[in-house]
């Protein structure tokens, strides 16, 4: 099969990481950008790319879109990619509720077009390595922090939509998938009084596990930490820097024949972590998809049931506050 005929909606900060990535790999051939914005169209002589005019203009022009615009205009968006037919790659969330998630899905359903969810963290070398080191651990629980300062930019959905929707998907679908029992969530708002910027979230598995997911948009700093504690081990993740290290239990004892004797009260690993930059293995991912009919790591049906949990969540946090 020949480059993918590609085209890319919405030019802000990450739309600009996918023109990026998308000149770059070969299995693509990017046609062009559309972005609603007179400000970022303007700047359309400085690329080698054209700048639509309208969306139907770009998608009667590509086989592929990757739609990169704010989350609310999501669904409206991918609608017409599956009614003209063009494989799909959508930014989470996939719609700003399940309802919306579940609407794109079918409608995709019923085309032999590839959807795929930009679930990006998913990608992380740091997690696809954990993936591989829990198939032999009994997870008791695991801790997740994600923090970031305030982004101005992003103005239309709240913190669970924007960070805490990507732990929740790495919790549900590469660190336990066993269902949820139960679950109670709270937040509160910091600079909107409509949306929150700071939310926790417990939540019990039907086999037990214990998941604690907080995320925060207040925060002078930014964190990407996860916890996992198991049985024998304890797997401490910096997704920013990329580091794995587990803490085993040990009973090494050395006796030199006189005193005092050393002993080893447990081993340190760190793990290597092949740095590979998560987009670029999301959209290589999205490519394969597209030309072999593989199924993509993130489905469309991944990111409906995450947004199920999402909403759930939401519900507690603003029922709570109402």
């Amino acid at each position: 099969m020949s480059q993918i005929k590609t085209g890319i909606i919405g030019f802000g900060n990450m739309g600009k990481n996918h023109v990026r990535l998308v000149s770059e790999i070969n299995d693509f051939n990017l046609i062009g950008v559309y972005d609603n914005d007179p400000v970022k169209t303007s700047a359309a002589e400085h690329y080698s790319f054209k700048f639509f005019s309208t969306v139907n203009e770009l998608f009667s022009s590509v086989e592929a879109v990757i739609i990169a615009s704010p989350s609310s205009t999501h669904h409206k968006l991918a609608l017409e990619a599956a009614k003209t037919g063009l494989h799909t790659l959508v930014e989470k969330p996939l719609g700003v509720d399940s309802k919306e998630a579940v609407e794109i899905c079918n409608a995709f359903k019923e085309t032999q077009s590839v959807l795929a969810v930009g679930h990006v963290e998913r990608f992380n070398p740091v997690i696809l390595e954990v993936e591989k080191l829990l198939e032999h651990e009994e997870v008791i629980a695991v801790n997740i922090r994600r923090f970031s300062p305030r982004d101005e930019r992003i103005n239309d959905v709240d913190v669970v939509q924007d960070l805490l929707i990507h732990d929740l998907d790495i919790v549900i679908n590469c660190l336990n998938r066993s269902g949820i029992k139960r679950l109670h969530a709270n937040g509160r708002t910091a600079y909107n009084e409509y949306f929150v910027d700071y939310a926790h979230a417990l939540i019990e598995f039907n086999d037990g596990v214990l998941a604690t997911l907080e995320a925060s948009r207040v925060t002078e700093d930014k964190v990407r930490d996860i916890d996992i504690h198991t049985r024998n081990s304890f797997i401490r993740m910096d997704l920013l820097h990329r580091t794995v290290t587990i803490t085993r239990r040990t009973n090494c004892k050395l006796d030199t024949g006189y005193s005092p004797t050393y002993r080893q009260e447990n081993i340190i690993e760190k793990v290597f972590i092949q740095m590979v930059e998560p987009l670029r293995a999301e959209l290589i991912d999205f490519a394969k998809c597209i030309k072999t009919g593989s199924k993509p790591r993130v489905t469309g049906e991944d990111a409906c049931y995450a947004l199920e949990i999402i909403d759930k969540i939401k519900q507690q946090i603003y029922e709570t506050r109402s």
